[in-house]
This record gives C-alpha cells, sequence and structure tokens, in this order.
C-alpha cells in the first residue's frame, strides 16, 4: 500500500473537484501515521492492519479503530498485506492438514495455505483489538466491513523473487495464495472482499489473464485527484472485477474515492406461452449488505420488487419490454439497473453463413438454427429461390450445381405458440481465398534469393496463379512460387493477381515484399517476461 505521511499544513481543494456525497469521500492509513494527525471528518475510513506485510501487525491499530468508528459503522474498512514468498520464509506452512494438506513443499497447496493463515492473523489481531476496546459487537463490527488485499511489487511474491522468477508455476503459486486470503474472510462471514493492485503490478505478478478474479472487486491507486478518481470508476478493472474505490493524493494523505454500486444490465428472451410465469433475479456485487432495488420504468409490464425479483404481470405479446431503476446499500452507495425482455421473438444462430467449391455446390446443404421459440419451428423462405432452397425444418440446399458467386436465402419463422422471427444465410460459391503469407522482409544483399510460396483456401484441386502486376521485379510462376527477378533496393515492392482451379473457382491475390538496406533485427519477447520494473512510492 502507497501510504503518504500527513502534512502539517493541508494542501487547498482542487477547484476542479466535482461535487460528490461526503461519504463517499474517505481516507486509508496505516502504520505510517503512527504518531502523525489523523485525517479529519472522513466520510469513511480503511485502515492497514499490518505493518507493511504479513505476519506483522500495525502497532497504531487500536487508535485507528477509533478514527475509522468516527467515520459511521456502515462504511468501515481495512486492508492486509499478502504475499507468497516460499519455503524460505519461517511462516511458510510446513505440516499443516487444512484448509489444503502442506508438507513445507512449494506447491499450491501451501500457498493457499500461506495466503489463509495470513488472512487469519490480521482478522484476528482486529477482532483482538476491538474486543480489548470493548467495542459493541465486535465480530459484527469487523465481518460487516469491507476487506482489501493488498498485492503489490512490494510484498514477497514468487513471480518477483529472484530464484523464482516469472513462470506458469511461480504465478499460480501467487494466485492460490491470494485465492487462500480470499477464502478465509470469506469463512469468517465476510461479504466484501476486495483487492488493492494496479494493472502493471497485477500483470507482472499474476498474469494478464483476469477470469480466476473475475467476480472480485478493485481498489485502484493512480489518480491525480478526485476529478480523476471519479472518472476512473468507469475504468477496465485490472481483474475484469468491477471497480469499488479509486486513490488519489487528498491533503497529504491518501485519498479514496468510493464509486457506489455497479450499473447491473440483464438480458433475456420469454417465449409468448412462458412470459405469465417468466422469472429472474438481479444480484448487485461488491455491496455493503443487501441491495434494495427501485423501480422506475417499465411498469406494469415487467415489475421489479425491492429484492431484484423480476416478474411480469401477465401474459405479454409478442415485443421487446425494458425496465430500470435504482439500487443502494446500507452503506450509502448507490447504481442503476436496467432489464430487457424479448417475448416471443425467434433468434437465429449460426449457421448463418457457408462456402463451396463449384463442384461441390450441387451437394451442398446446412442445417439453420434458432434460440427462444417452442419447437417445432417452421421456415418460410420469402427469397433465394430458385439457387438455395429452405425446407419448412431449415435444411437449406442447392438447386444443383451453381456457378461462382454470392447467393442468400431469407425468410420468417414460427412456432405453434406465436413466436415469430426472421432467418437469413448466405453461401459464397467458388471463391478462392488467399491465406498467408502475404507479406516479408528480407535484406537487400538476400533478396535476389527470396524466394516464398502463395497459398490459397476453398479451392478443388491445383490453383493456378496469374500475375497482373508487379514485374519485373517480383515474379509470380502459375503455381504460387514468389521470387525476385534479381537484387533488388531498399523499398517496398508489391503485387498482385488471380486465382483459379480446373473447377471454375476464382480469387484475387497481393503480396507485400519490403526490402531493407541491412539484415532486420528480430527482437524476441518471451511470455510473462515483464519489460518494465514498477517500482512502488
Amino acid at each position: 500500500m502507497a501510504t503518504v505521511l500527513a502534512m502539517t499544513t493541508p494542501t487547498p481543494a482542487v477547484a476542479t473537484a466535482p461535487v460528490v456525497p461526503a461519504t463517499s469521500v474517505g481516507y486509508d492509513i496505516s502504520y505510517p501515521q503512527c504518531g502523525h494527525p489523523y485525517p479529519a471528518a472522513p466520510g469513511f475510513g480503511i485502515i492497514g492492519v499490518n505493518h507493511g506485510h504479513a505476519f506483522s501487525t500495525n502497532p497504531c491499530l487500536r487508535g485507528e479503530l477509533r478514527w475509522v468508528r468516527g467515520a459511521g459503522s456502515a462504511t468501515r474498512a481495512f486492508y492486509l498485506n499478502t504475499g507468497a514468498p516460499g519455503p524460505g520464509d519461517p511462516h511458510w506452512p510446513r505440516r499443516q492438514r487444512a484448509p489444503r494438506g502442506c508438507r513445507g513443499t512449494n506447491s499450491i497447496p501451501c500457498a493457499y495455505d500461506y495466503g489463509w493463515n495470513s488472512a487469519r492473523l490480521s482478522f484476528d489481531s482486529v477482532l483482538r483489538d476491538l474486543l480489548d476496546s470493548d467495542t459493541p459487537s465486535p465480530r459484527i463490527f469487523a465481518t460487516s466491513a469491507r476487506w482489501w488485499l493488498d498485492v503489490e511489487v512490494a510484498n514477497p511474491w514468487e513471480t518477483w523473487l529472484r530464484g523464482y522468477g516469472p513462470s506458469r508455476h511461480s504465478r499460480l503459486i501467487d494466485q492460490a495464495s491470494v485465492l487462500g486470503s480470499i477464502a478465509y474472510l470469506r469463512s469468517q462471514g465476510v461479504s466484501f472482499v476486495g483487492i488493492y493492485s494496479s494493472v502493471p503490478m497485477w500483470h507482472e505478478l499474476l498474469g494478464p489473464r483476469p477470469s480466476t478474479f473475475a467476480t472480485v472487486p478493485v481498489w485502484v491507486p493512480g489518480s491525480a485527484s478526485l476529478l480523476e478518481a471519479v472518472r476512473n470508476c468507469a475504468t477496465r478493472s485490472f481483474t475484469g472485477g468491477f471497480v469499488a474505490v479509486t486513490q488519489y493524493p487528498s491533503r497529504g494523505y491518501d485519498g479514496d474515492y468510493r464509486c457506489g454500486l455497479p450499473v447491473v444490465t440483464v438480458s433475456a428472451s420469454s417465449t409468448v406461452a412462458a412470459a405469465a410465469s417468466f422469472r429472474d433475479q438481479l444480484a448487485v456485487v461488491a455491496s455493503d449488505g443487501p441491495v434494495t432495488f427501485a423501480q422506475s420504468a417499465g411498469t406494469p409490464s415487467i415489475v421489479v420488487s425491492a429484492t431484484g425479483t423480476v416478474t411480469t404481470s401477465g401474459p405479454l405479446a409478442r415485443g421487446t419490454y425494458r425496465a430500470s431503476g435504482t439500487t443502494s446499500d446500507a452503506g450509502g452507495d448507490t447504481g442503476t439497473y436496467a432489464v430487457t425482455l424479448r417475448v416471443g421473438i425467434i433468434s437465429q444462430t449460426a449457421p448463418t453463413t457457408g462456402q463451396a467449391t463449384v463442384p461441390a455446390s450441387a451437394t451442398f446443404s446446412t442445417q439453420l438454427a434458432v434460440t427462444g421459440g417452442v419447437p417445432p419451428v417452421v421456415y418460410v423462405q420469402t427469397a433465394g429461390q430458385p439457387a438455395l432452397r429452405v425446407s419448412p425444418s431449415g435444411l437449406v440446399t442447392t438447386a444443383g450445381a451453381l456457378a461462382a458467386g454470392t447467393y442468400t436465402a431469407s425468410g420468417t419463422t414460427s412456432d405453434a405458440d406465436g413466436d415469430t422471427g426472421t432467418f437469413h444465410f448466405t453461401v459464397v460459391v467458388g471463391q478462392l481465398v488467399q491465406v498467408p503469407p502475404t507479406s516479408a522482409t528480407v535484406a537487400s544483399s538476400q533478396s535476389a534469393t527470396f524466394v516464398t510460396q502463395l497459398a490459397a483456401s476453398g479451392n478443388a484441386g491445383a490453383v493456378t496463379f496469374t500475375q497482373t502486376s508487379g514485374q519485373p521485379s517480383l515474379l509470380v510462376s502459375p503455381s504460387g512460387l514468389v521470387t525476385a527477378s534479381g537484387p533488388l533496393a531498399a523499398g517496398t515492392y508489391q503485387l498482385t493477381g488471380t486465382m483459379s482451379d480446373a473447377a471454375g473457382d476464382t480469387g484475387s491475390f497481393a503480396f507485400r515484399l519490403k526490402v531493407t538496406a541491412s539484415p532486420p533485427t528480430t527482437t524476441t519477447t518471451l511470455p510473462g517476461v515483464p519489460t518494465t520494473t514498477l517500482v512502488p512510492s
């Protein structure tokens, strides 16, 4: 956690700062603030539980707990340090049976237990200080708070440590430790667990694929002002999860802005017959307790209850219905939701296109498919005959062999319950498509011996290449072999032409050759190896 010491003289507020609710603007503090004044009148507060690393305790935790209580019980939060230092660390588990079996090896189960154990120590530290300070219902106080996991390069991670380095195994170890910490906090009844990090740090430590943590809310540093912090709520997060808090410098401290609840959008389909009994449930992640839904549009067709249950007022005719409104939680966060319900609309799914050579067009066939109707769905063709034929069951065939060209069939779909839709299908006959290589780079000194082979797809038998431009510098043989007429000066050379096969399939091709004055330099980047080093503040 990049934490800034308190300054003796507050800096003036930024003139362009937006007007935001007081409860949405707060601060995070930890051990660096020991012996310094805490920020005054925070809308919410976040306390660092550790002394800069896992398995340690902030010596000012108790005093900072009193500070965060002054911010209001519904807006408190904690953050704890994480890491995965490997078996050389004294806190690495060695004889642990739960939650995962670990015998001290550099393994995913041991990393999971390490994260579990470090979160347990942090959680117990908070409970102990809450009990010592006679806080009413200390466990409820702790579990109803937001908990954040600090994932930074300043902590020890195998992906970052010398002796391990970035690899698939080291990233799985680091991920397991974070997952272990999340699991422990949730096992204690904490409903809100998020991650503090930045895009560069997260990608270097845990890798660029965020799917494992896609449902985890994030706290993002790096905003320069409150205005920018508000805007950054809309940016894509490093995990793919909801951006819940953004951090920015404020009056010599780390200021924080709560982004509110995420926008909820739901699209659903129903047949006409099932519309009367349609039911769905809206859900909001990253909330402080239960979420209340308030509908502002869409009645009476669609009804959204205060708990987010979506129903209809009864049978609905074919059409598209929409409902929208706002969401709120006990912490003062708000958001919006939107529901779209398509009733009785049959939608076409793949395939929508096809390809055939001229000889194969006589036997071409494919089955159309739809969703949203009640089988059997009947297809009625309105265009495309006689070349293409669509049966009532959706089977597409041809009237026989077709000349090279593009053919399209379209029509309507329906079922016995009144659901309807449309279909559209296109088949390309006799079109040859060029495939790589389509370009190359060579040094001038090597150009005289340059050679490459062109290729195509969609053909029946051998393809004949006929060059129409690019001579005399570049030459293309009938079989598609590209050569240079001799040494070429530095520059870019292009050629084009047509392709055909014995069955009547045709197409075009193009190729570009870049000639450099000296041999090209090849740069190889190994997957997973960071190209930049981020040093935390």
